[in-house]
This record gives C-alpha cells, sequence and structure tokens, in this order.
C-alpha cells in the first residue's frame, strides 16, 4: 500500500511540463539573487573571516571553493540543465543538474546565513532525478527515428507519479515547518500579530507595496488576522500530502501566502512558488477544458524499482521529521526558523541575565535555538561587534552599521554576519568558566580569536579607521552589555600588509 502511494498518488509528470518546468526554473535562477547560480559572486564577497562552510563541504575537506571553480561548475551545470529541458540523455542530465546545483547551493548556504527561499529548487532538482518522460523530449525523437538507446524504459518505474509525490512531502514539509516555527520560538507574539507587525515594520522601508503594508500595520485587528491565516496555512499545509480533494486548495493558499510577503516584506518566493508547478492535477485541470476523463497509469508495486523508490521516499520522511524535531539547521535541510520569533517591539526583546549567558549558550550550543534568540532583522540582536573610538568622549557605534554608513563594504551580508557573531559569542561562553562570560588577557578565547582575524578586514575597509581604538564584541544582557572579547585596532597580526 505504502508503494502504491509513493507511485500513484501524484499523476506523472508529461514531457510538457518536465520542459516548461526545468526552463523556468532556470530563468528564475539565473535572475533572481542570491541565487546558487551566483555562488562564484556571493561567496566571492564574503570574507574568509565570515563564511561557514556546511557540514557537508567540511566533510569533504573543502573550507571555501574559489570564485573559477564555481564559474566552472555554473556553467557545466547549466549545460546539463539545458539537455535535461530537453528530456536528452534521461535520467542522467536531470541527475546531473541536481548534483551541480546542489554544490552551488551548498556553497552559497555558507555566505547567506539563514536562507531557506532556494531550498525548494535543491528539493525539486533532486525529485527530477527520479522522472523520465519520453514525450515532449529528444530522447523520445531520436528513438522513434533513430537507433537512438534510451538509458531507461519506457515502462521504467521514473516514469511513475514518484517524483511528484517526493516533491509534495518536501514542500509540504517546508510550509508546515514554518508554522511549527512559530508556535515553537514566538507563540504568543503570534497569536496576538504583534509579531506580525514588528517584522511588517522592520520591512517596511522595503516594502513592495508600502500602502498595504501600512494598512495592515496600522491594524491591530488584520495584523492579527493575517497572523491567525499565516499559521493557519503553515500548519494546514501537512493535510495536501493525505488529502487529493484538499491538495489544490491548498497549493493556492500556499500561493496567495507567497504574495502577501512578497509584496509587504523583503522575502520574494518565486523559486519556491514556481515549483508549485510539479504538485498541480494537470490531468484534471485539461479535462476541465477538454471534458475528457483524464487517463492515469497505474503503476504495481512490484520490482526492485519501486521498492528502491518507497525505500528513498521513506528515508527522506524519515529525515525530515529529524529534523522538525531537533531543530536541525543542517544542510539541506532546514526547520525554516525565519521570522518566527514572537518580537513584539525592539524595546520588548525580553534579554537574559548575565548570570544565565553560560547556561543559555551551552543549550544553544546543543542547537536548542531558543536558549540564544536569533536576529531575523536587525533590531533584535543580542550581540553584535562595537567600534570603540579612540576619543573616550565619542559613543561607540555597531560595526555593520558604520561600514555602511561610512561607504565600506561590509564583510559579508548582514543575515551571516549576524549568523557568524552570534555562534563566536555562544562557542567563547561556552569555552569560559561559568559565571565569568567578560573578556580576559589572561587567554585567548575564541571571539578575541575572532576579532582579530577582523580586525584587518575593518583597516582594509573603513575609511578613516585610525578614529578607533578597538572592536569590542558585545551580549546585550539585563544589566547592559558585557564585553566578552576585544581586541585593538592597532595591532597587526604578523604577514599583515599595511594599507
Amino acid at each position: 500500500m505504502i508503494t502504491h502511494w509513493w507511485l500513484n498518488e501524484m499523476p506523472p509528470i508529461p514531457g510538457i511540463l518536465r520542459a516548461v518546468f526545468y526552463a523556468g526554473l532556470l530563468v528564475i535562477c539565473l535572475v533572481d539573487r542570491p541565487s546558487p547560480l551566483a555562488a562564484a559572486q556571493v561567496a566571492g564577497k564574503t570574507a574568509p573571516a565570515f563564511y561557514t562552510p556546511v557540514g557537508v563541504l567540511r566533510l569533504l575537506g573543502i573550507k571555501q571553493v574559489g570564485p573559477g571553480v564555481l564559474t566552472l561548475v555554473t556553467r557545466l551545470t547549466v549545460v546539463v540543465w539545458v539537455a535535461a529541458a530537453a528530456g536528452f540523455l534521461q535520467p542522467a542530465t536531470g541527475a546531473l543538474t541536481f548534483l551541480g546545483f546542489a554544490f552551488l547551493h551548498a556553497v552559497n548556504a555558507g555566505a547567506l546565513g539563514a536562507n531557506h527561499s532556494t531550498h525548494s529548487a535543491v528539493y525539486a532538482l533532486l525529485c527530477m532525478s527520479f522522472s523520465v518522460s519520453y514525450d515532449f523530449s529528444l530522447d523520445g525523437l531520436l528513438a522513434q527515428h533513430t537507433a537512438w538507446p534510451l538509458l531507461v524504459p519506457e515502462s521504467s518505474v521514473l516514469t511513475s507519479g514518484f517524483a511528484p509525490a517526493l516533491l509534495l512531502i518536501c514542500l509540504a514539509y517546508t510550509m508546515f515547518a514554518g508554522g511549527v516555527a512559530k508556535v515553537r520560538y514566538g507563540w504568543s507574539g503570534w497569536r496576538d500579530g504583534s509579531a506580525l507587525r514588528f517584522y511588517l515594520e522592520q520591512s517596511s522601508p522595503v516594502a513592495r507595496w508600502p500602502w498595504l503594508s501600512r494598512l495592515v500595520m496600522g491594524s491591530p485587528a488584520l495584523c492579527r488576522l493575517a497572523a491567525w491565516g499565516t499559521l493557519a496555512i503553515e500548519l494546514g499545509s501537512i493535510v495536501a500530502v493525505f488529502s487529493g480533494e484538499a491538495r489544490m486548495p491548498l497549493i493556492l493558499t500556499w500561493v496567495c501566502l507567497h504574495v502577501g510577503i512578497l509584496c509587504m516584506m523583503m522575502p520574494a518566493y518565486w523559486v519556491q512558488m514556481w515549483c508549485y508547478l510539479l504538485l498541480l492535477d494537470w490531468p484534471w485541470l485539461t479535462s476541465l477544458v477538454t471534458g475528457e476523463e483524464p487517463a492515469r497509469p497505474v503503476f504495481s508495486g512490484g520490482g526492485t524499482g519501486a521498492v528502491v523508490l518507497t525505500a528513498v521516499g521513506c528515508l527522506l520522511v524519515a529525515a525530515l521529521v529529524y529534523v522538525l524535531v531537533t531543530e536541525s539547521e543542517q544542510w539541506p535541510f532546514t526547520s525554516v526558523p525565519m521570522y518566527s520569533n514572537g518580537t513584539r517591539g525592539a524595546d520588548l526583546i525580553v534579554l537574559p541575565d548575565r548570570s544565565e549567558l553560560h547556561a543559555r549558550a551551552q543549550r544553544a550550543a546543543r542547537g536548542r535555538h531558543r536558549a540564544w534568540q536569533r536576529a531575523w532583522v536587525d533590531q533584535e540582536y543580542l550581540e553584535d561587534i562595537w567600534v570603540r573610538p579612540a576619543d573616550d568622549g565619542a559613543e561607540p557605534q555597531r560595526l555593520f552599521h558604520l561600514m555602511h554608513e561610512r561607504g565600506a563594504v561590509p564583510p559579508a551580508r548582514w543575515s551571516q554576519y549576524a549568523k557568524v557573531v552570534r555562534e563566536t559569542a555562544v562557542e567563547d561562553i561556552v569555552a569560559k568558566p561559568a559565571g565569568r562570560p567578560e573578556h580576559t588577557t589572561d587567554r585567548e578565547y575564541p571571539a578575541a580569536r575572532f576579532l582579530r582575524e577582523v580586525i584587518p578586514l575593518v583597516r582594509n575597509a573603513l575609511p578613516g579607521w585610525e578614529q578607533y581604538r578597538a572592536l569590542e564584541l558585545i551580549c546585550r544582557t539585563e544589566c547592559g552589555g558585557v564585553v566578552i572579547a576585544r581586541a585593538d585596532l592597532a595591532d597587526r597580526p604578523v604577514g599583515e600588509p599595511v594599507r
């Protein structure tokens, strides 16, 4: 019965849909930023001190990939992508497209902080590796008129509905996990709509439809209704896996949610919305136009191929459940925690007590992210690098803001910058004795070591850096900021070129 569901729950992907999907996704990924196809540019703009290779790359011994290699991989990926769209050498070109894109996505992930806008493309290309359609394909055309050998027979289990069923699991999970994260990390703020209002306020300068953003922000009732609607759509998305009748309406609500985000906030989920094309019941939609009852092939559960695909699907489900339960952010998975804090306002953020820092850091280091809040917008930060002026009467400034004000290029995107600073603070406090988080010169702890790596970046990029004395990594607490690390800007590591 399980095998029958995997092979027959969703209609197979026809050749014309395969071509349209691949071609459209390629165009979106070439135009959209920060796309994995722009990994050479994204990774190239990230300083080594702020680049965090994902676990898979670390296991392979890869710390950072050069722009030349990334450019070559990108071009080769586009070539096999076009071949996959044309249905040439299926399913090999589909698998190669996935591998190339996944590699670029993994490299990109080390420079983007938390960003799940293109995870759906990784899932979709993985699923398309298990799909073959010889109609509207070069393989089918060549086999019809020549002795062109097909890599898999026309009766292969890869011509079943396994690929869209697998993608349905992935995309329904992505939506559902977003709702779970909001309940897990910020239930009170999302329940009364105040968290949504806070995020809308923070996004208002970049809102694509400012009038709509102002309308929702100006009405607590609308904020509450929109927050409830978001939770209902995300938590209810799991129903799409079990109910064929509810699937199409639910997918429509997913699109509506993404469009709302697109209009009022910064994220743009073009890639994810495009992937929904593979989940639509196209035979049924076609029958509405033609009036003809759609005919669906039924694949039996026998054979080694069917058993292997069932095992693949079940293993993926188990992996997604594990990721959701453990709050894992290990690539290529995500528990979709973005914008999930229940922050009601920048001045209402609950700061930890100084005595709690060590215990909180230990829990955060074990993956319990609720113990140490992650910042999804700038105002949510609990830790940051501050620049101390040489003039004792001048106010210190946050490094990222100062570089923007001075027209300097930051060492990383803000999301990656915030992620690295947070992880460094957690690692530093865990390494120190409990109750003693302050900076010390007795021993160089992780945060101080990190600041020494940042110093040459600041001196090479920040105009007038001589006006400043030191960098300080400060954690916010109820009793004020705690300086956990300090590094003098006048210190020059051995071998560093003088600007």
